[in-house]
């Protein structure tokens, strides 16, 4: 990365320079990942004290910042943190941008992989009285509300659904209770 520190009616001294070098070199460390130059230039206007930021990545736009206030520290403080500011929103609106799934009117369907077991291998050796898995089988995961899954239970035959929730878009089941309601088990949120 190119930084040039540059001053109008400001001589620019050596802590300042590595001060700005610090704070712009980590900021460009945790929020830009492309960046070609950074140019800053230091300005004094009568009773102002103006700093402004230019970064030119290959990736993003130019990002421009200009704070200006009564001391030159605080107008750089101000501007960095300006700087931090519009980074961290744009590198979240990127993030958030590839999270999105462009098939969301698409129905999802998965199967649980389940395979079969043969019989007795999960028992060990001279425990018999442990119950055993007799049979498995894949089930569909299909998108639908919880009154949905209710109704579907309902007609069936089987004790519960597993079902992809609408309204939160985990995998929830929906199961028959002894006393003829329905309990529904739905991870955290």
């Amino acid at each position: 990365m190119a930084t040039e520190i540059a001053g109008r009616n400001f001589e620019i001294t050596p802590d300042i320079r590595e001060m700005l070098e610090k704070k712009l070199a980590r900021i460009e460390e945790k929020l830009f990942d492309d960046v070609i130059e950074v140019r800053c230039v230091l300005q004094v206007e009568k009773y102002r004290n103006i700093c402004e930021i230019l970064i030119v990545g290959k990736e993003h736009d130019v990002k421009s910042i200009q704070e200006s206030d009564e001391s030159m520290q605080d107008a750089i403080n101000a501007a960095i943190d300006h700087l931090k500011r519009q980074a961290q929103k744009n590198r979240k609106k990127i993030r958030d941008h590839h999270r999105k799934d462009g098939n969301r009117n698409k129905e999802r369907v998965t199967d649980w992989t389940v395979q079969i077991l043969e019989p007795g291998r999960l028992r060990v050796e001279g425990d018999h009285n442990r119950p055993r898995i007799i049979k498995t089988t894949n089930l569909p995961i299909r998108p639908m509300s919880i009154e949905e899954a209710a109704l579907r239970l309902d007609e069936s035959k089987n004790e519960f659904i597993v079902f992809r929730d609408l309204d939160t878009d985990k995998v929830s089941v929906i199961y028959k209770r002894r006393d003829k309601n329905l309990g529904l088990i739905a991870p955290e949120v």
